[in-house]
């Protein structure tokens, strides 16, 4: 949400997947009703397929000074591989220019100084996140209380998955947990989305509430989550600077 406007990326559903448009739409009655943009992200392999807003809470509030200005999007390129390629992109516009396709720059890695660089061609894009197992399809959330983005992913099957955390949108990015069989359900079936809602995240950042979701025979084990509205609890102890895993830079 923007200025008291919902925004969402809209899988068209013309085409078989993933070869399928992607349309910007945004509600100004809390979901009522929606408008589209008059263009959309094409379909096409190796274009962008758009996933998910980085979420830094209620009309973006809460944004560090270094980021503020901008609404980022995340997503992959069209894959017809499962797991769309292992490679998450991020897209960046001003705030004032969400509903502009020619405000959209991608982010293309960082100059010499460190500094992230920027070009409105895809075709320049850098992945900010890779993953050889899959990404499904990546949400990422802004923890103030510890200053870290945090990203959670789906590999293949509902049950591996990954969460993830850096201290810039963009990477690197060090692994916090990463399972091959999270809830028991085993490695078939298919993860559709599992991301922290900001609202949802504790004054201290340590207690979070995960809304996640997944289909398959695989998502039917275990804690039996297919095709269900889900939450589960999460606490986070940052005592131990270890990484729990490699680390995954852009």
């Amino acid at each position: 949400m923007w200025a008291g406007t919902l925004y969402a990326t809209i899988n068209l559903q013309d085409g078989p997947w993933p070869d399928v448009d992607h349309a910007l739409a945004w509600s100004t009655d809390r979901g009522a009703t929606w408008t589209k943009a008059d263009w959309v992200f094409p379909k096409g392999a190796g274009n962008f397929q758009p996933a998910r807003f980085l979420n830094f809470g209620k009309d973006y509030t809460g944004v560090p000074a270094a980021f503020s200005g901008y609404v980022y999007l995340y997503g992959p390129q069209q894959d017809s591989r499962r797991g769309s390629g292992g490679t998450l992109y991020l897209t960046r516009m001003p705030r004032n220019k969400i509903r502009e396709r020619a405000a959209y720059e991608f982010f293309q890695g960082n100059d010499e100084r460190g500094h992230p660089t920027w070009s409105p061609e895809f075709a320049r894009a850098r992945a900010v996140f890779t993953d050889a197992n899959g990404v499904t399809p990546g949400s990422v959330v802004y923890d103030s209380a510890i200053r870290r983005f945090l990203l959670t992913s789906y590999h293949t099957g509902p049950g591996q998955l990954g969460i993830f955390d850096a201290p810039e949108p963009w990477g690197p990015w060090t692994t916090v947990a990463y399972y091959e069989n999270w809830g028991e359900m085993g490695e078939t079936g298919e993860g559709l989305s599992c991301e922290f809602p900001a609202k949802w995240i504790s004054a201290d950042g340590l207690m979070l509430w995960s809304v996640f979701s997944v289909y398959g025979e695989g998502g039917k084990q275990g804690i039996n989550a297919h095709d269900k509205f889900n939450l589960i609890k999460t606490t986070l102890d940052v005592t131990d600077a270890k990484s729990a895993g490699p680390r995954r830079r852009p």
